[in-house]
């Protein structure tokens, strides 16, 4: 870590460190499982240096409403984070398209956030998974499957 930043981050945040992940563009770059994989195997690689560091991890994820962006079943988005990554704290975007369909009502709104605290608890309290070598090796070729035929059709290639 540089030590001017560490001094920064330790005298003005704590040691708090906030990272931002985004969905959108990955999703366009490589496709959905491709994105997914590489977004999971990154915050991984993220938490366990902060931890070598000692540095509090928090991640800010940018969804959006569809699921190319982002979107979709906020509890299983949340609990399908990387174990060790989530850690009490879980901030997202809500995207302008899905305020309404999520918080447009009061009893709508409670619903969301009872459903994003309960996923967070569980998250912590639960999930403790641990991704087996042979999963890994499966999902990366699946990855790598996955967005070679992805770029073929958006890049209409032929095939």
């Amino acid at each position: 870590s540089h030590p001017w930043y560490r001094a920064h981050l330790e005298e003005r945040f704590d040691n708090v460190q906030e990272v931002m992940v985004g969905y959108s563009d990955s999703g366009k770059d490589g496709g959905r499982a491709t994105s997914a994989w590489e977004l999971f195997k990154a915050q991984e690689r993220m938490a366990k240096m902060a931890l070598e560091q000692d540095i509090t991890l928090r991640y800010f994820h940018g969804r959006g409403g569809t699921v190319g962006r982002g979107g979709g079943p906020q509890h299983l988005a949340i609990l399908s984070q990387p174990p060790n990554t989530i850690n009490s704290h879980m901030r997202v975007t809500i995207q302008g398209e899905v305020i309404q369909q999520d918080f447009g009502l009061p009893g709508l709104a409670i619903k969301a956030l009872e459903t994003y605290t309960t996923a967070v608890m569980k998250a912590d309290l639960i999930n403790k998974a641990v991704i087996e070598p042979q999963w890994r090796e499966v999902m990366d070729e699946l990855s790598e499957i996955s967005c070679e035929n992805y770029r073929k059709v958006v890049h209409r290639e032929e095939q």
